[in-house]
């Protein structure tokens, strides 16, 4: 075999006498660098550092490289490589391919590097070196990835790895070797399994523990020396400026924060937690089908992952809450003090904190997520299964298309029995149900198409959208058959719960004299009337709600006259009914937001988060104080009453818009990202599914202020829009 030669650079400065006063700084910093030297010398086991290697193009993006590669390309193009092994000449048997896969994991379990093998039968006269990097970048490999290209015939191979990758000169002319061995004496399996085996033995071109050590203590006697000079220097000649100078007061919040008004940093937080809570939810679909297809055991790591980022976003709405209160007391006590409203908005230095450690919790979550991404990504292997994911989706979707009609009907049956307010979180399921199944079938075709032009990273951002949207109908015609279910449960429970309160009225008629028990008695007859002249054609969910209420103020007020067993026993009683209640009302919004993110907006999500913070409390509590859980319950309970009405007017309202640009001729705003997006309409839009995947994933922020976007095509992760990786040059050798 022979080498293509590898030349070196190396760029050295001129030295300058050191001026005086920084002599001890530059003294210090030598004996740093002697002293990582001499741990250098003293590890045999370290080689010298990578040098730098010679680039395709150091200044130019991966495109460009690629578009330059054409001109040296042969007739037939490189590989875009989705598998870690790809025999396309049968070089290996099945046994040896499943050792070389079996090498290949060794290597991806113990560091973080990967390797991807290719067997071909010849490079056409192209040389190794090229027709790798062009393989690599079509690819899309990054840093971490190293691509093995073994052609058979020729009897040649080339190995692509990108600059930046961890590995020195010396470390990867090893690996060469030990693949020029294999390939020379035709060993194709052993050429695959060397390279893995001697890139693994590397340790990942991990530094040396004692280079570290002395790598470390060269920093800190430098900026020993760098304190002391400034000090020593610096500080009496700034002393008299510092003097000069108007202290400036900064707030709490970061630089990038502080040109904001309040109303722009409340607007960025509400986007902030809906980007974040959309991500969650999309983050939970996905796991779903992954525990589906792989199991419970499969995806336990990332259901920890996931939990930990939605501690986060907790908390994050927990202070959106604690804020609104706030607010909500001030504007009551202002009321009819000042007719006319101020002319700016009043600072508020404790407010900006909070809100500043709120995004801070969304951001702190989506970087959760966006780690374990590729991780994610690597688990389900969406790339290589795109074409059974799509064929998936078109055999489940005639079953759910046959419930839409079932669920209608089911509908209709309801609304001659309940006032439409009852209905109102699942009324327009069915249509929405319709809409999504259209819009999964134009997905599917779609990914299809992006798979017979070979662009499979499109193909599973449409395979995702059509799972996705798959999913979002069958929850929807599920939430009518579970609000049905509760509804004839509520109606039976009714008659129970007003047979408890007339027993209630009665006792309290027997006590004299008690004002408190006057007036709950009173409350509790009227109670018992509304429920009475509503029974038929009413709401028994809201009957329920009155009933329990007064039941437990008459409770509260007949305590003293009861002994402590049947206190707690009539509180446990109540407690159970009411979070019975309030747990079904939480999934009922808890689902039309899901299936409406598109639309729903901070304020709804965060009196939902409240109301399931209150009711995680009342459950902890309920061994112990019955009492105060039933108190957190009944909080609960008012909250998510408010959460549903706020989602509901948020989504009548986009519903409302969209129409009125849609009879106007005007696209707006959702239907230019649909036309960006490709086969994108109402059902998909309403319910937050995107499906470009330029618009999944990054770790940069996005233009907007909003984090994440809890698109259906996202995959797992933080929602962030996608930037284009940037791939280093490629050093590689034959």
């Amino acid at each position: 075999m022979t080498e293509s030669p590898a030349t070196h650079e190396h760029a050295r400065e001129g030295g300058s006498r050191p001026s005086r006063g920084w002599t001890l700084a530059a003294f210090a910093g030598a004996a740093g660098v002697v002293l990582a030297a001499g741990s250098q010398v003293a590890n045999a086991t370290v080689t010298a550092p990578a040098e730098p290697r010679p680039s395709v193009s150091p200044s130019l993006t991966a495109a460009m490289q690629a578009e330059m590669m054409s001109d040296v390309l042969p007739a037939s193009p490189p590989i875009r490589l989705t598998d870690p092994v790809t025999d396309g000449v049968d070089a290996l048997t099945d046994a040896e391919r499943e050792g070389v896969q079996d090498a290949l994991d060794r290597l991806a379990d113990e560091s973080d590097l990967r390797l991807f093998v290719v067997y071909i039968e010849s490079f056409d006269g192209t040389q190794p070196v090229d027709w790798a990097n062009a393989s690599a970048n079509q690819s899309g490999f990054g840093t971490q990835d190293l691509l093995l290209a073994v052609a058979t015939a020729d009897q040649e191979f080339g190995l692509s790895a990108d600059t930046n990758v961890p590995l020195t000169d010396a470390q990867l002319a090893g690996i060469d070797d030990a693949v020029a061995a294999a390939v020379g004496a035709e060993r194709w399996a052993d050429a695959a399994t060397d390279a893995a085996d001697a890139v693994r033995a590397t340790g990942a071109g991990g530094p040396a523990p004692l280079l570290v050590a002395g790598v470390v203590a060269a920093a800190v006697l430098l900026l020993a020396a760098l304190a002391w000079a400034v000090w020593r220097f610096g500080v009496p000649r700034l002393r008299p400026r510092l003097a000069r100078r108007t202290p400036v007061v900064t707030g709490p919040t970061p630089d990038e924060l502080a040109h904001l008004t309040p109303a722009e940093l409340d607007a960025r937080a509400a986007a902030a937690l809906v980007g974040i809570d959309d991500a969650l939810k999309t983050c939970e679909q996905e796991l779903g089908l992954a525990r589906a297809e792989l199991g419970a055991d499969a995806t336990r790591d990332f259901e920890l992952i996931l939990a930990r980022a939605t501690a986060d976003v907790r908390e994050a709405f927990a202070i959106r809450q604690e804020l609104d209160t706030i607010a909500a007391a001030r504007a009551d006590e202002a009321e009819g003090e000042s007719p006319e409203p101020p002319q700016t908005e009043p600072e508020d230095p404790a407010r900006r904190e909070r809100l500043a450690h709120l995004l801070a919790l969304c951001e702190r979550a989506a970087d959760t997520l966006d780690a374990r991404t590729r991780a994610f990504d690597d688990l389900r292997r969406l790339q290589q299964r795109a074409p059974e994911l799509l064929d998936d989706v078109v055999a489940r979707a005639p079953e759910v298309a046959g419930r839409v009609g079932v669920t209608r009907s089911v509908l209709e049956e309801l609304a001659q029995t309940y006032p439409s307010g009852t209905l109102a979180l699942v009324s327009g399921n069915p249509e929405q149900a319709e809409l999504l199944l259209a819009n999964a079938t134009e997905a599917v075709a779609a990914g299809r198409s992006a798979l017979e032009a070979g662009q499979k990273a499109v193909a599973v951002s449409h395979a995702r959208g059509a799972q996705n949207a798959l999913g979002q109908a069958i929850m929807l015609l599920d939430a009518v058959d579970a609000t049905a279910a509760h509804l004839e449960l509520a109606t039976s429970r009714l008659d129970k719960a007003v047979a408890s309160l007339t027993q209630d009225v009665t006792s309290a008629r027997s006590v004299e004299g008690d004002f408190r028990v006057t007036l709950a008695r009173t409350a509790a007859q009227a109670a018992l009337k509304h429920v009475e002249v509503t029974r038929q054609g009413g709401d028994p969910l809201a009957g329920l709600q009155r009933i329990a209420a007064a039941e437990g103020s008459l409770d509260a007020a007949l305590a003293s006259t009861r002994d402590t067993t049947e206190v707690k026993a009539r509180a446990s009683a109540l407690l159970r009914d009411t979070l019975g209640r309030v747990d079904e009302q939480l999934r009922q919004t808890a689902d039309f937001v899901a299936t409406r993110r598109g639309a729903v907006g901070a304020t709804a999500r965060t009196r939902l988060a409240e109301a399931v913070r209150l009711s995680e409390a009342a459950h902890a509590l309920q061994p112990a104080d019955p009492a105060g859980a039933l108190g957190e319950a009944q909080r609960a309970s008012t909250l998510v009453l408010e959460a549903a009405r706020l989602a509901r007017a948020d989504a009548d309202a986009a519903v409302a818009a969209a129409a009125a640009a849609a009879a106007a001729g005007e696209p707006d705003d959702g239907a230019a990202v649909a036309d960006a997006n490709g086969p994108i309409t109402g059902g998909m839009m309403l319910g937050g599914i995107l499906l470009d995947p330029n618009l999944v994933r990054s770790r940069r922020r996005a233009s907007t202020a909003r984090i994440g976007g809890g698109f259906g095509g996202g995959g797992f992760g933080g929602g962030r829009p996608i930037t284009l990786r940037r791939l280093g040059s490629l050093r590689v050798r034959r």
